[in-house]
């Protein structure tokens, strides 16, 4: 396992160059999430954007690497399909996220350049801001509050909810739809 006090931020898999920045890993896990893009679209994006122009050419290698550099290094391991909502998402959290750690830590993420790995452990650290709140929120499990607190807590996860993204033919239908009801 790695240890990056000992051993410093990585900047290769399996003699690989990869590109660390935070923000590359924000966009490859917005790549991944994109509903406009297939699957095999998501992918090769993802691919890219890790390895630039040098994508290793064995697959298996590549998308390990992916895999690996998502998980800050850590091991794979069996991945069993979360069926919670998501409580944290970069695109709709971004000025939260950007406060936060300009609060915590003091860090202008529009200025400063971070490891992937660096940025994921000061995410991890986060606590008593408005980010953590609202993750805290959207996380909370109704079923095991009191009818008083179940409702609140209702209102403020409807209030704080992750709106799902929406494909560019569903925003050409809602567009098509309201430009129907102004005429």
């Amino acid at each position: 396992m790695l240890n990056v006090i000992l051993d410093g931020f990585p900047d290769e898999y399996e003699g690989y160059l990869i590109r660390t920045d935070f923000r590359v890993g924000i966009q490859i896990s917005e790549a991944l999430s994109d509903v406009n893009l297939a699957d095999p679209e998501k992918m090769l994006t993802a691919l890219r954007l890790l390895y630039g122009n040098g994508i290793p050419a064995d697959t298996k290698v590549a998308e390990s690497g992916l895999c690996w550099f998502m998980r800050c290094g850590k091991p794979s391991e069996e991945h069993i399909p979360d069926s919670k909502p998501p409580t944290f998402d970069f695109e709709q959290d971004n000025r939260l996220l950007y406060s936060a750690f300009r609060a915590r830590f003091g860090i202008d993420l529009t200025r400063e350049r971070l490891h992937w790995f660096a940025f994921l452990a000061m995410l991890d650290d986060l606590g008593g801001c408005s980010l953590s709140d609202i993750i805290g929120i959207r996380g909370t499990d109704l079923s095991k509050l009191s009818d008083d607190q179940r409702k609140n807590y209702a209102e403020l996860q409807s209030k704080y909810r992750i709106k799902p993204q929406m494909s560019d033919g569903d925003l050409a239908k809602i567009a098509e739809f309201e430009s129907q009801l102004e005429g």
